[in-house]
């Protein structure tokens, strides 16, 4: 990954703290339970199954940061690529994942899918 492309949680602060409009994108390994309470604030979510088929919800006119829950950055890098590929303005990788977000303090937001999960006995 092109470290241009590369930024931190303190970036993203002052992101949040500026006028510039930025989108966050949270990508999820496909297939993987989705147990989360929370994202970035304001994220658009998808799976990692689903990159290329929903690039067009993501704006072009802006900085876009991508972050993952996993633990490593590959499937953001991904999608960061991609996105450079199809001529976003400026697509960024958050090193550290959703894990250096919430480290940093920075805002979240609810959305409680964890708790719709039914407890499976035996497993």
């Amino acid at each position: 990954m092109d470290r241009e492309l590369t930024v931190n949680a303190d970036w993203v602060r002052d992101q949040f703290k500026g006028d510039t409009p930025f989108c966050l994108v949270e990508v999820r390994h496909a297939g993987d339970l989705d147990l989360a309470v929370m994202k970035a604030k304001g994220a658009l979510r998808m799976d990692s199954a689903e990159l290329t088929s929903r690039l067009e919800e993501i704006p072009k006119d802006r900085t876009v940061v991508v972050y993952t829950t996993a633990p490593c950055d590959t499937p953001a890098e991904q999608l960061v690529d991609l996105l450079a590929g199809a001529g976003s303005v400026r697509p960024r990788l958050l090193r550290g994942g959703f894990k250096a977000y919430l480290s940093a303090g920075l805002p979240v937001e609810e959305i409680g899918e964890g708790r719709n999960m039914t407890r499976l006995r035996g497993y």
